[in-house]
């Protein structure tokens, strides 16, 4: 079906106003109007209608319509609107929050994909339209909920005059020469396309090659990929590769959500890795001071064993609050510290053992939970251990006793406080 115009929903936030530039741009490559919708209480309708009237004259060159509901649920509203016309490709701005941050404040946008069943527009916090750029980029990961993009995706692309790139993520651990790009390989030749379909195959966290690769290749103009909708809850334990794409992805990226998601969201969620057959110990990084014991005997055991050591960090967005109102802490500093973390561990190893090979992995969410997922296969698994109070472990918990159940390998725990040997 031809898109006639774009629709934008607008907000008082800065993301949806963000948005309008990736909406316009829309427009203009297809050639029609974008209009301006907005969800308000009867009560509020004519000071909306009047603010994006405002928007209008201001030379945004747009129609305006105010959608006037007593109903609380935003996204339900604009779902309703979205399949009652399937001429139009909505475009819509999102904070990109992580898991916590949709529990706390909400998603509108996540719950609109996740509702609609059809390709939607997304603009992150980073995104912005990009004139020139002439390739769609699609995500695929081997499943079949990835490949439910596809469709959408293609239809689009041709609609916006864009070449198509599909892209694959292999994992880190494995060489990139042993990657085998069969799969994409199968896919572009099953397309019905008449210019020759481009794909790549990238390496390391999904997520972040991903959002990397956009931000490095300035010819991508958006992202396409499917996601399997797991809301806020969910992906506390169970990571959504797209949301945290959106998070940092610096083009739109269009989002399906397919209308029969999977029954278990931790089995729809779980990548489908690679073992990781090299020789290899693994072991956990807190701080280079507090888990230093720990990275000494992992690395002398390494070096003995002639195994690589891969440094495992995780970080978690700390949330505080004031009076009541959660503060949150700018992502990137968060990460960012995280990576200086596992580089002074690194240089500290290279220094102790210079002939041994070191990776490091560093990762957003649970410590338990990434080195039991990185144990497969490994020769060992090595924690430091700590001896906390007892109201400490009971509300933070402990890493080697959380991963004592999960990690599919050999697990050894050494004592890292001065005092250990009382």
């Amino acid at each position: 079906m031809p898109i006639r115009h774009v629709i934008i929903p607008l907000d008082v936030s800065n993301v949806s106003f963000a948005a309008m530039e990736c909406g316009q741009d829309l427009a203009r490559r297809l050639g029609v109007d974008t209009e301006v919708v907005s969800v308000t209480t009867p009560r509020y309708a004519n000071v909306t209608a009047a603010a994006l009237r405002q928007l209008v004259d201001d030379g945004r060159p747009s129609s305006i319509r105010v959608i006037s509901s007593e109903r609380h649920d935003v996204e339900g509203v604009l779902a309703e609107e979205v399949l009652a016309d399937d001429t139009a490709l909505w475009c819509i701005g999102s904070h990109g929050r992580t898991a916590i941050g949709e529990l706390l404040f909400g998603s509108v946008s996540a719950d609109l994909v996740r509702d609609a069943g059809v390709p939607i527009v997304v603009t992150g916090p980073q995104a912005s339209a990009r004139p020139d750029a002439t390739v769609l980029a699609i995500a695929l990961d081997g499943s079949d909920v990835s490949e439910t993009i596809l469709p959408g995706a293609l239809a689009l692309a041709d609609q916006l005059g864009l070449t198509v790139r599909l892209l694959q993520v292999g994992h880190a651990e494995v060489p990139p020469d042993a990657v085998e790009s069969a799969f994409l390989h199968r896919v572009a030749d099953s397309l019905d396309r008449r210019d020759p379909v481009d794909y790549d195959t990238l390496h390391g966290d999904s997520a972040t090659e991903l959002a990397g690769y956009v931000s490095r290749n300035d010819d991508v103009a958006m992202l396409a990929m499917a996601t399997r909708g797991v809301p806020g809850g969910a992906r506390i334990s169970v990571p959504s590769v797209a949301m945290r794409v959106l998070r940092h992805a610096a083009t739109p990226v269009l989002l399906l959500h397919p209308p029969q998601p999977a029954e278990h969201p931790a089995e729809a969620e779980a990548p489908q890795q690679q073992v990781d057959v090299r020789p290899r110990v693994v072991v956990g990084l807190d701080t280079l001071a507090s888990s230093e014991p720990a990275l000494r005997w992992a690395a002398d055991e390494a070096s003995r064993r002639g195994a690589v050591l891969q440094v495992v960090h995780t970080w978690l967005i700390p949330v505080g609050s004031i009076y009541g109102a959660a503060v949150w802490p700018e992502v990137e500093a968060c990460r960012d510290a995280a990576l200086e973390t596992v580089t002074e561990a690194r240089e500290a190893i290279s220094g102790w053992y210079p002939d041994l090979e070191v990776e490091t992995v560093v990762a957003e969410g649970g410590a338990a939970h990434t080195i039991a997922g990185r144990s497969e296969g490994a020769i060992m698994v090595v924690l430091g251990s700590h001896h906390h109070h007892w109201l400490t472990r009971a509300v933070f918990g402990s890493t080697p006793v959380s991963s004592l159940t999960h990690v599919r390998c050999p697990l050894v725990i050494i004592p890292c406080d001065e005092d250990s040997e009382q």
